[in-house]
């Protein structure tokens, strides 16, 4: 009896190689590099709604491509649970990816400096999806959007949050 539960184990190990059933995937929370804010996918979004009639507003749901909700809740979790800022100089972008979910931060300031908790990026997203996206029961997809968060020092920044198929 014992040799046959011994023979059973790798046979399922190669059952399950050859019939290519889907392994869990891991994904490493990576950190974005800092760009210019003029470089930055939210500072062109910016310029097409100036040059249409379309009107900027503070809080604001995309339309563009989808990513998990999954993803972006453990991008959340990271974020909120680390206990981490980032330096946001005048003028920048950074933000944090995770499988197919991105949290961007813009400081749009010219001249002013900040630090942005990874607390308040967790808390952007999260109010993001809270406004944006609908359940996870009826669509585990969503596009994202963005709202406004603010720096240590009281400055208002930029979160928002997309698919990682573009950078911030």
């Amino acid at each position: 009896m014992q040799f046959n539960l011994l023979f059973l184990a790798p046979l399922a190990s190669l059952l399950q190689i050859a019939t290519g059933m889907p392994t869990d995937t891991v994904y490493e929370i990576k950190k974005l590099p800092t760009v210019p804010f003029n470089e930055t996918r939210y500072y062109a979004e910016l310029q097409a709604s100036k040059n249409g009639d379309a009107i900027s507003k503070r809080d604001s749901c995309a339309s563009g491509y989808p990513y998990n909700q999954g993803d972006m809740d453990a991008l959340i979790s990271s974020l909120q649970n680390d206990g981490k800022t980032d330096y946001m100089p005048a003028g920048s972008a950074a933000g944090w990816s995770l499988g197919t979910a991105v949290v961007c931060t813009y400081n749009q300031y010219v001249f002013e400096n900040t630090h942005v908790s990874h607390w308040e990026m967790g808390w952007g997203a999260g109010y993001v999806k809270g406004q944006c996206c609908p359940s996870e029961s009826s669509n585990p997809q969503c596009s994202g959007g963005s709202c406004t968060g603010h720096g240590d020092s009281g400055l208002s920044v930029i979160i928002s949050t997309h698919n990682s198929a573009s950078t911030c």
